[in-house]
């Protein structure tokens, strides 16, 4: 098969052509970028589990560029597992549930109360730019250690530093201008994390944040500096994306579904379960790669040769009617089965329990504040199918 993947158009709706691929059979060869694709929710998960066979090493000289240093998420093995252990017992969920709600709610509580209150006064507003992007942002800062009065600035450089992942592929003379603007933000943002890093040297002792503990860590003296940074921006950047655009696509399921959202609003013991049925039905990372590293990297049968791109559509691996019901269907009453929105096995989203509790706090307050909403413009999906999120959710209260 010959399919350019990086077709704009082909990001806007997917899942009818990822479809037809899955037809095909459990691995399909696209010739245009020498990649071989995989569909099947059972197929994507077992790649993604057996870093064996498939690793992700390839992918380190992508993290170096796009945060000045390697970080854990480009890297397998020993190496990785060490550096995300780092951070990882403060994500785990007893510790999330513990530490975080009430934080979360005072950040949740101000911005959604601020943003409901100029839609009552008659404005439209973009949801993603004046309400979720904010949220998830300052909530990572506050993990990072990030000084209050630094707030708008960390804003700032987090979303100039994102807005590029979005611009990727458009050929207008905009997008240059967001290249120039996300390499200055990026650069803004690494320095002002290395600060952080020279400020906690030179107290010598852990104030519990992130940058803190990955200073102070047993396996700093084996970190370089661009590489202890370059994590603390890949961070910022994924935690401001990722949970930003969730929000963005809640907004954008429960208005086109105004039935489940008022379902939503009379039992909110659905809320949880709603929010995963959006990851599933509008999954943000569409595709994830993973290179063929073995003599017996194999397929359900089909061998891939060693050295060879395997793209992992997680998107199609979420509507695989093999595992749902009416998968094209977005239905939050339907039975809870694990997605791979969030990936699976060694390279599972750190912040995955952080993400939910975020998402749940959220919508419960948006719930409260503003029941009732309508979309007030058309909405887009960005040009860049591997993170499929959108341009924007403009809305007014109804």
């Amino acid at each position: 098969m010959d399919f350019d993947m990086l077709d704009p158009d082909f990001a806007q709706d997917p899942y009818e052509t990822m479809g037809a691929w899955r037809a095909l059979g459990p691995v399909v060869y696209n010739s245009r970028h020498d990649q071989y694709m995989i569909t099947s929710h059972h197929n994507c998960s077992r790649v993604l589990g057996d870093t064996r066979r498939f690793n992700s090493a390839n992918v380190l000289a992508e993290m170096e560029k796009a945060f000045g240093g390697p970080t854990f998420l480009g890297m397998d093995g020993l190496r990785h597992q060490t550096v995300r252990e780092i951070w990882a017992p403060g994500f785990e969920r007893k510790v999330v549930e513990v530490d975080w709600p009430e934080r979360i709610r005072r950040v949740v509580d101000v911005y959604v109360d601020r943003f409901v209150e100029r839609l009552r006064s008659g404005e439209s507003l973009d949801a993603l730019a004046e309400m979720t992007r904010i949220i998830p942002t300052i909530v990572t800062a506050q993990l990072l250690g990030v000084e209050e009065d630094v707030y708008e600035d960390f804003i700032k450089w987090s979303d100039a530093t994102a807005a590029v992942l979005s611009a990727r592929l458009d050929s207008t003379p905009r997008s240059q201008e967001i290249f120039a603007e996300g390499a200055a933000a990026a650069a803004a943002l690494n320095s002002y994390i290395g600060g952080l890093v020279e400020k906690h040297r030179a107290l010598g002792v852990s104030d519990g944040t992130l940058m803190a503990q990955m200073v102070f860590d047993d396996f700093a003296p084996s970190m370089p500096d661009r590489e202890i940074i370059a994590n603390g921006t890949m961070l910022t950047v994924a935690a401001n994306e990722s949970s930003a655009q969730l929000m963005a696509l809640a907004l954008y399921a429960l208005g086109r579904h105004p039935d489940q959202r008022r379902a939503l609003v009379a039992d909110r013991s659905l809320v949880p379960a709603a929010l995963e049925e959006v990851h599933r039905w509008l999954t943000l990372t569409q595709s994830v790669l993973r290179y063929a590293c073995s003599d017996e990297s194999r397929v359900q049968g089909v061998t891939i040769p060693k050295g060879s791109a395997v793209m992992l559509l997680l998107g199609a691996a979420n509507r695989d009617p093999a595992r749902w019901d009416d998968p094209n269907s977005f239905d939050i009453f339907r039975p809870r089965k694990a997605h791979l929105g969030f990936g699976f096995g060694p390279h599972i989203c750190l912040g995955v329990h952080l993400a939910r509790l975020e998402m749940n706090v959220w919508l419960n307050r948006l719930l409260d504040k503003l029941p009732e909403y309508e979309f007030a413009g058309d909405i887009e999906f960005g040009s860049d199918f591997t993170l499929r999120g959108l341009r924007g959710v403009p809305i007014k209260a109804a």
